[in-house]
């Protein structure tokens, strides 16, 4: 018989038909801070503004570029804008009013566990703002600081806080002095009223934002508005104004100032405009919305696990969603944040959901929460 001859095991090498291994090339890794700055500048462009405090840390280039106005700019050029929400507290300790910014917090290892997703932050950087009887109106990107008190004095002055550059430029003066005024603006003009003594001959004033001039607005004269006012918006170009016993609506294009009596019955000074439609609080946890073309007060339906507001809750249109800020309880440091989406139903009916509650921050000091406001960026 023959013999039985045992081979070794061929390797991969050895087998004519089959061709040796190439070598895997792996290209080195390329850093977006090898890229020509223009397309740098573009890509952090389109992050959230939420993620610049990190990106800021990671190089001075990227610092250099997020701190640029410009990139605002390119933003808004790409139509990557945000609604972002200012807020002013006063503290009762100073008396001195500050701003915060809320800011959403990008990781989520802290609003997992404790189901905080916001924070408000302080703005050092922002301008002092006169103690009390400031009206404060957002345009855009854009913050405008009327009037107020300082030294126990009105004052006339008038400025605007860029809010993208956190920058302030002071515009012309109004001709009168005035304090709690109503504000708004109605085809690129600044409107002010009241704040003063109702004989004043400018008791209403309009600022044009493209001459930069403030003109004299007469015929409205025999009106009984308090010489202070609590709270004013703009719906469908005409100014909401509530002082402390009546509420008016007044019409720049007709020059008509009229007293609203529907309005008086359920509007409070927590209060904002969504969509044209003024937005208040009620009882309890209870919210009211008023549409002033059906003339018709309504409740905000599904809103039963909203927390129970305290005098001196407010509410801001934070890109169409409600946005309220409220302390949980009297003499308390804290200040909570409540976010509801909106929806309008079959038959009008207008319908909350509640994204999100929490604690947004907690201060040294009780404090009174003066304004919130959203601005585009």
């Amino acid at each position: 018989s023959q013999p039985t001859v045992i081979m070794p095991p061929l390797s991969a090498g050895l087998i004519a038909d089959e061709p040796p291994h190439k070598k895997l090339l792996v290209p080195a890794p390329y850093y977006l801070s090898q890229l020509p700055s223009e397309i740098v500048f573009s890509c952090l462009a389109r992050v959230p503004r939420c993620y610049f405090p990190a990106i800021s840390l990671v190089s001075t280039t990227f610092r250099r570029l997020i701190a640029s106005p410009q990139i605002y700019v390119e933003r808004s050029v790409i139509r990557r804008t945000e609604h972002v929400l200012y807020v002013v507290l006063r503290s009762h300790a100073t008396e001195t009013p500050r701003w915060y910014t809320l800011n959403l917090k990008p990781f989520g290892n802290d609003s997992e566990s404790t189901g905080i997703n916001h924070k408000l932050v302080p703005i050092p950087s922002f301008p002092a703002i006169p103690c009390w009887g400031m009206s404060i109106v957002a345009a855009g990107s854009d913050i405008y600081v009327i009037g107020g008190c300082i030294n126990n004095n009105l004052v006339s002055t008038v400025f605007v806080i860029e809010c993208p550059s956190h920058t302030c430029r002071f515009l012309p003066s109004m001709r009168q002095a005035r304090g709690c005024a109503a504000a708004g603006i109605v085809d690129g003009k600044l409107y002010v009223i009241g704040g003063c003594n109702p004989l004043s001959l400018n008791w209403v004033e309009a600022f044009d934002l493209r001459t930069q001039t403030w003109e004299t607005v007469t015929g409205l004269y025999n009106v009984e508005v308090h010489e202070k006012t609590i709270r004013s918006f703009v719906i469908n170009d005409e100014i909401y104004i509530m002082d402390r016993k009546n509420s008016f609506v007044y019409d720049p294009k007709e020059g008509r100032l009229e007293t609203d009596r529907l309005l008086d019955s359920k509007w409070s000074v927590g209060s904002c405009v969504i969509d044209n439609k003024l937005y208040t609080f009620g009882s309890k946890n209870k919210i009211w919305v008023f549409d002033p073309v059906a003339r018709v007060w309504s409740r905000v339906n599904g809103l039963e696990d909203l927390p129970n507001k305290r005098d001196g809750s407010r509410m801001a249109n934070h890109g169409g969603k409600l946005a309220i800020l409220f302390n949980n309880k009297k003499g308390s440091t804290e200040i909570w944040y409540t976010e509801i989406g909106l929806e309008m139903r079959e038959g009008g009916e207008i319908w909350g959901t509640i994204l999100c509650s929490n604690l947004v921050v907690a201060l040294n000091d009780p404090s009174t929460i003066v304004q919130s406001l959203a601005v585009t960026i």
